[in-house]
C-alpha cells in the first residue's frame, strides 16, 4: 500500500487553485475556489483513488489527466456561472485546475 498524503495534496491544490483564481478573475476569486472545493469534495474518493494506483504504477500521468479532465467536464462550476462569466473564461479555469491537479498529485508521490 502506497502512503499518500491527501491532505497535503488538497492543500496545495486549493493553494493553486486560488492563485489560479486571483490571476484569471480578480473579483471572483471566492466564486472559483469555491466551485474548486466543490469540485475537490465531490471527486474525493475518485481523486484519491486514482493517485494510489498511479503511485503503484496500475495507471500513467495520462490516465490520471484523462479521469480528473472527465470529472471536470461534468463539474457545475457553479458559482462562476452564477457570477456570469463566459464559458471561455470558466473552461481556462478548468483546465488550469485540471493541471494543478495532476502535477500536485504527480509531487506527491515518494
Amino acid at each position: 500500500m502506497v502512503n499518500i498524503d491527501l491532505r497535503t495534496i488538497f492543500k496545495s491544490i486549493e493553494d493553486q487553485t486560488k492563485a489560479l483564481a486571483e490571476k484569471l478573475f480578480k473579483q471572483y476569486t471566492q466564486q472559483a475556489v469555491s466551485d474548486a472545493k466543490d469540485f475537490l469534495q465531490k471527486s474525493r474518493d475518485d481523486l484519491k483513488r486514482w493517485i494510489e494506483e498511479l503511485a503503484r504504477g496500475e495507471i500513467s500521468k495520462d490516465e490520471v489527466g484523462r479521469l480528473v479532465k472527465g470529472q471536470l467536464d461534468v463539474a457545475e462550476m457553479r458559482a462562476l456561472k452564477q457570477a456570469g462569466l463566459a464559458q471561455v473564461k470558466i473552461d481556462t479555469f478548468t483546465d488550469g485546475l485540471l493541471d494543478i491537479v495532476v502535477n500536485a498529485a504527480l509531487a506527491a508521490i515518494p
